[in-house]
């Protein structure tokens, strides 16, 4: 009896050290739950708030840059409200100036037209002409040369105040001649010479010296033929002979009109 009571004593104890270790691990339990909240709450409310601290300063530092930004804005409008007394101040400025830039512009397109009408004149006297030069808008000379032997030498001078053409050969002609000397057709130009007014064409005139017919005369005609070689166009120079007389025969020929002394010289 004292051994069932006995045993049911140990049992009873068991039991109540089973159930006191059950609340005590329950305690315990809840105690490291509480405390493992807290210790979390807490470290998790630090990170919240740092990140709210880490979100508010960007924030801050965002307003602080806009009020940076808008200072910088203020001063760029500032900067745009010197630049805008400036352009104020160039704008009058710019009016004037332009006004002037206008003025000289037009002056320059007045001074470009009246340059371009003055070059178009200049162009039109440099272009084609078809005036041919005479002994009325030139003047005629004859002279003797050394050599070659047995030629004259005729220079033509524009005298005039506008361009001219030496045409051709000149006709030129002697005491008691029915006809013209006939021409060297060899020494033709590749071109018209062409005289400005002061310039100079030449031709000679080779006088023979072994044909038929010889003779000598005091008196030397010259004269131009047109553009068209159709006769003699703007009056005759009779010319004194060089040295009061020159001997020819039916040989006696000239050249046509040339741009250098030497070139006539050479027929």
């Amino acid at each position: 009896m004292r051994t069932f009571t006995r045993t049911r004593s140990l049992r009873t104890l068991a039991a109540a050290l089973v159930a006191a270790g059950a609340l005590s691990l329950t305690a315990c339990s809840g105690e490291g739950s509480g405390v493992g909240e807290a210790k979390d709450a807490g470290p998790a409310t630090a990170v919240s708030q740092a990140s709210q601290k880490e979100k508010a300063k960007p924030a801050e530092e965002s307003t602080k840059g806009d009020g940076g930004n808008t200072a910088g804005t203020s001063g760029s409008s500032g900067t745009s409200g010197a630049s805008a007394q400036g352009s104020s101040g160039s704008d009058s400025g710019t009016a004037s100036a332009g006004g002037t830039t206008s003025g000289g512009g037009t002056a320059k397109s007045s001074a470009g037209a009246a340059a371009s009408g003055a070059q178009a004149g200049q162009g039109a006297k440099k272009g084609p002409v078809d005036t041919a030069c005479t002994a009325s808008n030139s003047k005629v000379q004859v002279s003797s040369v050394s050599r070659p032997i047995n030629h004259l030498l005729i220079t033509l001078t524009n005298t005039s105040g506008a361009t001219c053409n030496a045409y051709y050969a000149p006709y030129v002609g002697f005491d008691g001649d029915q006809a013209a000397t006939q021409r060297i057709e060899e020494s033709k130009p590749q071109a018209v010479v062409t005289l400005a007014p002061g310039e100079h064409a030449y031709a000679s005139v080779a006088l023979g010296g072994d044909g038929d017919h010889a003779r000598t005369s005091r008196k030397v005609t010259v004269s131009m033929p047109g553009r068209d070689d159709a006769g003699t166009v703007g009056g005759t120079a009779t010319l004194k002979a060089p040295g009061g007389k020159v001997y020819l025969d039916d040989n006696a020929a000239v050249s046509y009109w040339q741009n250098e002394m030497s070139d006539a010289l050479t027929w």
